[in-house]
This record gives structure tokens, sequence and C-alpha cells, in this order.
């Protein structure tokens, strides 16, 4: 009888194994199929994200992690959705869910990142972009991010250090040599910032950026012979279209050069793109006057000021084209309503006494080169005229 109990007891134990074995099964075939599914969901998702549709990925990638909770590819894509949707604390926290999960996987950690940095957590965004580096040294984009992120610190300098030591890594980089001259310009190391933006011209001679911003670097540099040949090239492209600061700085290239006839050419141009930039039209009147063509000069400073009302430089332009033209009342007309309005300025004090001197009124003229003086006792301009129009003794006032 006994031995009958022990054996109906073992039969029993082994029917409720088998039972819990089953379930066990049971339970891990649905959770092998979820994520199955979940898988299937996420690359539906993906594609979405592929084609911009950032709700339905968004709403696949929801749909994936309601089967299969710590889907890890489900979660980053979700990252990245609501980093495109400007969902930027959502981001944070799927994504500080990830990196918790998988502490050694890069990715996460830069998308994190990322959603720092939108979010205005850039303390944060610092140190993950370093992280995200530190785990994959292939990835400069992280270093690249971290320097964007030190310039929005402030820390603009710090950011130029850090990715000039990065450089002898990026060879092929074209983009790290693009930040570097950006970052030589912020620091007015313009002659740095050329040779930045030249490497990455030659690693990727198409990007029009990257050629624009060469000539601006040339071009403050005082490379005006490199930073003109940079820009009729910029001028010349058939695939794209030149703006008129293209032309602009191609003339002001071509003043430095001493080639006002040239100059003219192209701001000619930039008039005929620019029109309505008071500008552009002092620039032509300035060439025109290097040609000494006054009349031509004085056109251009009257079309800039129908444009802008009273714009200096345009009126220094037409008061000084009037006087080179031998209208000397109607020079000393607009210098002296220019003067009503600008007391403080020395270079349109200079210019209206030099109009007063030769409407033969030479005390006059003294007057005004010593209010320029005393506004800048540095102006050399103004103590050359006071020293040629013979009454040198007012300078005595000055000192």
């Amino acid at each position: 009888m006994k031995r009958l109990m022990i054996i109906a007891v073992t039969l029993g134990l082994l029917a409720g194994c088998s039972t819990q074995t089953m379930d066990e099964a049971k339970i891990e075939a649905h959770r092998r199929w979820n994520h199955t599914r979940a898988q299937v969901l996420w690359a539906v998702a993906n594609e979405y994200m592929k084609m911009g549709q950032l709700n339905q990925a968004r709403d696949k990638s929801l749909e994936a992690l309601s089967l299969a909770p710590d889907y890890t590819e489900a979660q980053i894509l979700l990252g990245k959705v609501y980093i495109e949707q400007g969902h930027y604390r959502a981001a944070v926290s799927v994504l500080e869910k990830v990196c918790h999960q998988w502490p050694k996987r890069a990715e996460p950690v830069y998308l994190l990142a990322v959603a720092y940095e939108k979010n205005g957590q850039l303390e944060q965004a610092l140190t993950n972009y370093r992280k995200a580096y530190a785990m994959d040294k292939e990835n400069l984009s992280a270093i690249r991010a971290a320097a964007e992120v030190l310039v929005q610190m402030g820390r603009v300098r710090e950011a130029q250090l850090q990715v000039e030591s990065y450089l002898h890594l990026a060879s092929e980089d074209a983009s790290m040599y693009e930040l570097a001259g950006r970052l030589a310009m912020m620091q007015q190391e313009y002659r740095k910032a050329a040779r930045y933006f030249g490497r990455a011209c030659d690693l990727d001679w198409k990007n029009r950026l990257y050629s624009e911003s060469l000539a601006k670097a040339q071009f403050f540099a005082r490379q005006y012979d490199q930073a003109a040949e940079t820009l009729q090239l910029l001028a010349g492209d058939q695939d794209e279209e030149a703006g008129a600061w293209v032309f602009t700085m191609l003339g002001d290239c071509l003043m430095a050069m001493g080639q006002p006839r040239k100059a003219m050419d192209a701001y000619r141009v930039a008039t005929q793109k620019q029109p309505e930039a008071p500008g552009v039209w002092v620039n032509l009147g300035r060439a025109a006057l290097a040609m000494n063509d006054a009349p031509r000069a004085i056109l251009s400073a009257q079309q800039a000021l129908s444009l802008q009302n009273g714009f200096l430089d345009a009126t220094l332009l037409l008061g000084y084209a009037l006087l080179r033209n031998g209208q000397v009342p109607q020079a000393v007309e607009v210098l002296a309503k220019a003067v009503s309005r600008h007391p403080r300025n020395g270079t349109l004090l200079c210019l209206l006494g030099r109009a007063y001197a030769a409407d033969g009124r030479e005390n006059l003229a003294a007057r005004y080169y010593v209010a320029a003086l005393k506004l800048e006792p540095d102006n050399e301009f103004a103590r050359k005229l006071l020293a040629r129009s013979g009454i040198a003794g007012k300078l005595s006032g000055l000192n």
C-alpha cells in the first residue's frame, strides 16, 4: 500500500512539473512570437523614417515596443523620431533608458547627446558626445558635435583646440577642416582659416560652401589675388548662380589690387543682381572715381541716396565726386547738410573743409579741420589738410 502511494505521489509531481514546463514553453514561445512581430514592425517604422513620415514611424515604433518593451532597436528608432519631431524631452527619456540597458553601445549615447543638446542641456550633451567618441573612435562626428556645443557655451578657443587636436585623424574628412576653418574665422585667424578651408575644398571640391568660405577667409586675410581667383571660379560656376556678394567682394579685391576697371565690371554685375541695395551703388561709384569718372560716380551716389535717404557713405561719395567734377557750391550744400546730421564724423568734417577751401573760404575750412582733429586727434588726413591750408597755428589749440 505504501509503495502504491509513493508511486502515485511521484507521478503527480511529474505531472505537475510537466504542466509547469509546458506553461513556461508557451510563455517563451509567445515572447519569441511577439519579438518577431516587433522586428517586423520596427522594419516598417524604419522605412517610414527614411521616407520622412515621422508620425507613422513613431506609431509603428510604439506598437513594436508594446509587444517587446525592451526591444533596443525600436527604442533607438523612437528616440530618433522624437528628435526629428522636436520632442526632445521624450527623446531624452527613451534614450536614457537604452543607455542604462546597454551602457557599452555608442550609438544611443551619441543620440542621447543630440537630444540633450536640442533640449538645451549643454553640459550633459558635451559629456555624452565625448563619451560616444571614447566608445567609438572612428566617429569623428562626435568630436565635431562636441566642438559645436563648446561654441554655444562661449568656449570657442577650447573648441578650436579640440578640433585641431583631432585633425591628424581626419585626413579625408572635409567637414572637420571646414569646422576648423570656421573656428579660426571666429578667432580672426584668417590665414589659418584659409588653409583649413583650402584643405576642405581639396577633399570635396564640389561643395560650394567650402569655396565660399575659402574666398571670405582669403579676403579677410588680405590675400586679394587668391581671393579674386576663388571668387572668379564661384562667379563662373554654371551649376549655381553666384550671389551679389560674390561680385561685390571680387570688386573689393580688384580695387585693392589696383584694377578699378575690372572692379567696375564686377560691381556693375552686383548692381544688376541686387539693384535695391544702396551699398552696391556706392561701390560702383568709388570704382568710377578711381578711374577719374566723376560724373558716373555722382550718378551712382544719387542712385544710392534714392534708395536710402541720408545714407552717409553715399553722401560722402556724392560730396567728393561733386568736388572732383568742379561742382563746388553743390558739394558744399550736400556736405553742410550732412554735417548737421552727423556733426561728430571726422571724415565728413574734413571733406566739408575741403569743399570750403575749394570755394576760397580757407578760414572756414580750417575750422572744420580743427574740429575733426578735436574729435580724432590721430586723424592724419585732417592734420595734413590743416597744414596745407597755411594756418598751422590752429594746431596749437589741440595740444
